[in-house]
């Protein structure tokens, strides 16, 4: 067993096995399973059809919103549509599996770096993340979010090596790949910018900085992360509205989202780094921690999304879980008992993670996708007790409704056959991203609200039957897509239903 933890090219293995276990869902389902990416592949068909414009007409519809998403992962997954000639449902479909690959190894990388190239502690913290439903959940959602938090940990690293090891090439490193961050998902941009800023502080406080550095860094990192952010601002206006949601406790996330296993070990991992008192000691806990601080802010009052925070610092927390292990191992005298637990830890975090893919319900599945679990009740109870009995559904909604997914795909397919267009209000957020994914028609919200300057439509008193004609005609609205219990407007027929929503027309009588 000591030969092969001594071989470098194992810390890969775990990676490897999250692609094999993630490719479970492409056989399982033919759309990918979380609905913010419809709205990513909503943005291809965009450049894809128009090349690189600002406003998105199509959602926020009529008069559209400023495109706040920069668009270098969108660029990303053209050039895969045109390489390979497929279309973006299919090419992110197809790269779940390469993204949870990319994550996990890059989590088993950062650790095996921080460790000071320990292969055990790698290998532990990888698999550890697999065992975690706020780490492995969000490596198979093919989303710009997946791949900014993996470059920021990228980006974390090489900073605090380029100032422990006086390494130029180090913090050339960590530029690009905060300029990656920045030119992928803001919200993670910032949270890696105040990290990055506290340890600043550190070094300059404990006289560890080196100027030149972090005069370099700034320059440089400016360079290549300002252009878009830069032609936005000048041209139009930066807007980034962080939408209230509900505020998740710590000891709620750790036990339904981190897990507890995950968190027992993470506890173990801060008592290592308490008593080592090290330069990595004080990084890491400054990393986790203020993440963690920063999630509790709807405390004071500040409207935020506390889930989404407290999804970044799981991955710092895993880091130090990875110490956890390495040290309850090798507080273990017993050689056969350290095996059997290593042996026992493997097979659980492979259970658990088979039990995250095997229990997710998709937004949109087709006649033939498999809507039940392959594996029994029995397997998800035992490596995901907490997760089958509690259904947690902020971050996912892993637990959907398989027949609201169905009526989904046979609605979308009845709107793109019959050429759907104009203006559709839904009552189903969901719905909206779908829509605007799928067909030619527009909508209301279209996924994301953090860049709508203000809602210029109120969907809630169109599916009601409060407005007027003259206020339909104005918008253009030309469809309603309701709940199948909901009232039919005054002012729409039904086109078409199926078992969970009614396709109305306006009829303008």
């Amino acid at each position: 067993m000591n030969k092969i933890l001594n071989n470098k090219k194992i810390i890969i293995l775990p990676a490897v096995i999250s692609f094999i276990v993630t490719c479970l869902l492409l056989y399982k389902f033919s759309y990918p399973i979380s609905w913010d990416v419809y709205y990513h592949i909503h943005m291809v068909n965009l450049y894809m059809n128009n090349g690189l414009v600002f406003w998105d007409y199509s959602t926020v519809a009529p008069t559209g919103r400023l495109i706040m998403y920069p668009p270098l992962f969108h660029f990303f997954l053209g050039v895969i549509c045109n390489i390979f000639n497929l279309n973006p449902f299919a090419v992110t479909w197809l790269l779940q599996p390469f993204f949870s690959f990319f994550m996990i190894f890059v989590i088993g990388y950062v650790a095996y770096r921080l460790s000071d190239d320990n292969i055990r502690i790698s290998l532990f913290t990888s698999f550890i993340a697999m065992m975690s439903f706020a780490t492995f959940n969000r490596s198979v959602i093919c989303t710009p979010a997946t791949l900014a938090i993996a470059f920021s940990m990228l980006a974390l690293l090489f900073y605090y090596e380029a100032f422990d090891e006086n390494s130029s090439k180090k913090i050339i490193a960590s530029a690009v790949c905060f300029s990656l961050i920045c030119n992928l998902h803001m919200a993670t941009a910032i949270i890696t910018t105040g990290v990055l800023g506290l340890y600043t502080l550190y070094l300059i406080i404990t006289r560890r900085v080196r100027w030149k550095y972090l005069a370099f860094y700034a320059i440089f990192s400016f360079i290549l992360s300002a252009p878009w952010w830069l032609y936005i601002a000048m041209n139009y206006t930066l807007v980034f509205n962080s939408i209230a949601g509900s505020y998740l406790r710590i000891d709620e996330f750790l036990i339904k989202y981190y897990g507890i296993i995950p968190s027992l070990f993470t506890l173990m991992g801060f008592y290592c780094l308490y008593n080592e008192k090290s330069s990595k000691s004080i990084f890491l806990a400054l990393w986790s921690l203020s993440i963690v601080l920063l999630s509790q802010v709807p405390l004071l009052g500040f409207d935020t999304v506390s889930i989404r925070i407290f999804e970044v610092s799981a991955y710092p927390l895993i880091l130090i879980a990875g110490i956890g292990v390495d040290y309850l191992i090798d507080s273990l005298k017993s050689i056969n008992l350290r095996k059997i637990i290593l042996v026992l830890f493997v097979i659980y975090s492979l259970g658990a993670c088979i039990s995250y893919v095997d229990s997710y319900t998709p937004d949109l599945m087709d006649d033939d996708d498999k809507g039940v679990t392959l594996l029994p009740d029995e397997f998800h109870i035992f490596f995901d007790p907490v997760g089958s009995t509690l259904k947690p559904s902020i971050i996912a909604d892993r637990y959907g409704d398989s027949s609201l997914a169905g009526s989904r795909y046979d609605m979308t397919g009845y709107m793109m056959k019959n050429n759907v267009s104009g203006l559709v209000v839904s009552e189903d957020a969901i719905m909206d991203t779908i829509i605007v994914s799928s067909t030619n028609a527009s909508v209301v919200y279209g996924g994301f609200t953090e860049s709508i300057p203000e809602y210029v439509i109120d969907p809630v008193h169109i599916v009601n039957s409060q407005a007027t004609i003259s206020e339909l005609d104005n918008l253009g609205v030309t469809y309603l897509l309701i709940r199948k219990d909901t009232s039919i407007a005054t002012y729409a027929e039904v086109v078409y239903q199926n078992d969970d929503y009614k396709l109305c027309k306006i009829t303008f009588k």
